[in-house]
């Protein structure tokens, strides 16, 4: 049965309002409760407010399921129901994810601090930030496999956040082993390995926009993708009848999995530069006629100082890219860094275009991620921003 908790200050107006996490400051200490146990949080009246995983360590004390009592008996009743209704959530939305999509998507489906992506439906990865998800673990593997039929899941818990509360990074077979597997989007098909790759294996919330970028390709055409890891762009422009792909990828362990991207797709006409961006050299300017640009989150913190020096970072590698289009062209700019805010992004756009001596217009909204993203108003979910630019030159 859930341990009672009694919850005091902000948390009561919080979790009115369907806040996922409660912090240890408002919360009556405890010591002697486990990690991942059930709790039901309560007002100082003994008003039911909340039902949740207990954190034993860092700020966050409660990972909230759900508001009101608690209707679980136990975690695992509570995850086998969330995980239930968040794989129901994806399946309605089938045609547009496939086989693959990410199934947990934090605080987004009421699973604060887990992260899950099931691939072409035979494995799963997931990725804890919390104590309370990591006793749980084992028992999360065993659902998800009655759930969505996967042979294997791994765990790859290594960002860095985890040792910023205490944890360490881990990564481990939970179930079965299946280390690649081979993901379709649309027309083309990825590698992914699980275990080599970055993330998760594979860039998910990116989906949508690659095959946005395969529309806008066209007979003849010539593509730069910049940053390309495995080649998600260049080879979905590729397979719409590109001329000529040239991929940009400084990591030497993408570039291997990008070759074998490019002949399990049958790519021929491609040249790939494995060197960094701020080192390439034989790009031509004025040159491309569709560009994507997909770098690392350049900023990894809300300091005022990591924020200015990771704008310039963006601004080099978004000017760099423009100077490489031709009149007309379409480029892609992107960022996965939540902490360049939807209007530093729009700047570092204009001004790399005043520094690449071009005009612009944004073709529509900023692009996002896919519906299997979800969210529920935390902002740091949110943190992927996009835009489709036409570029000419007065």
């Amino acid at each position: 049965m859930p341990v009672r908790v009694r919850v005091e200050g902000k948390a009561v107006e919080y979790l009115a309002r369907g806040t996922s996490i409660v912090y240890r400051k408002w919360v009556k200490p405890r010591h002697s409760i486990p990690p991942g146990a059930l709790v039901e949080l309560e007002s100082t009246r003994g008003e039911p407010l909340g039902c949740g995983l207990w954190e034993p360590i860092g700020p966050v004390a409660v990972r909230v399921l759900k508001r009101g009592a608690c209707p679980w008996s136990d975690p695992v009743e509570a995850l086998e129901y969330l995980l239930g209704k968040a794989y129901e959530a994806r399946k309605r939305y089938r045609a547009r994810l496939g086989s693959s999509y990410r199934l947990v998507n934090s605080d987004g489906d009421r699973l604060s601090g887990l992260i899950i992506d099931v691939y072409a439906e035979e494995l799963a990865v997931l990725q804890s930030s919390s104590l309370a998800v990591d006793s749980l673990a084992e028992h999360i593997a065993s659902i998800l496999v009655k759930l969505t039929g996967v042979e294997a899941v791994y765990e790859k818990s290594l960002q860095r956040s985890r040792r910023d509360i205490g944890l360490e990074p881990r990564s481990r077979w939970l179930l079965g082993r299946k280390p690649r597997v081979i993901v379709e989007e649309g027309p083309a098909r990825f590698i992914v390995d699980v275990v080599r790759g970055q993330k998760t294996g594979f860039y998910l919330d990116q989906r949508l926009n690659r095959l946005e970028f395969q529309e806008l390709a066209y007979e003849g055409s010539r593509v730069l993708d910049v940053f390309s890891y495995t080649g998600g762009f260049g080879i979905h422009a590729s397979l719409a009848g590109a001329k000529e792909v040239v991929f940009l990828e400084e990591d030497p362990s993408a570039v291997e999995l990008l070759r074998e991207n490019l002949r399990l797709n049958g790519v021929e006409n491609y040249r790939i530069i494995n060197e960094s961006i701020w080192k390439a050299e034989g790009v031509p300017q004025d040159y491309f006629d569709l560009i994507a640009v997909d770098p690392p989150a350049f900023i990894q913190s809300g300091s005022r100082e990591a924020v200015e020096r990771g704008f310039r970072a963006y601004k080099r590698a978004y000017s760099w890219s423009l100077e490489k289009a031709r009149d007309g062209a379409i480029v892609y700019l992107s960022s996965c860094s939540y902490f360049l805010t939807r209007d530093l992004f729009l700047e570092a756009i204009a001004s790399s275009a005043g520094v690449a001596g071009v005009e612009y217009r944004i073709m529509g909204s900023l692009r996002g991620a896919g519906p299997d993203h979800a969210l529920r108003g935390e902002e740091y979910l949110d943190y992927l921003k996009g835009a489709f630019i036409h570029v000419y030159r007065p």
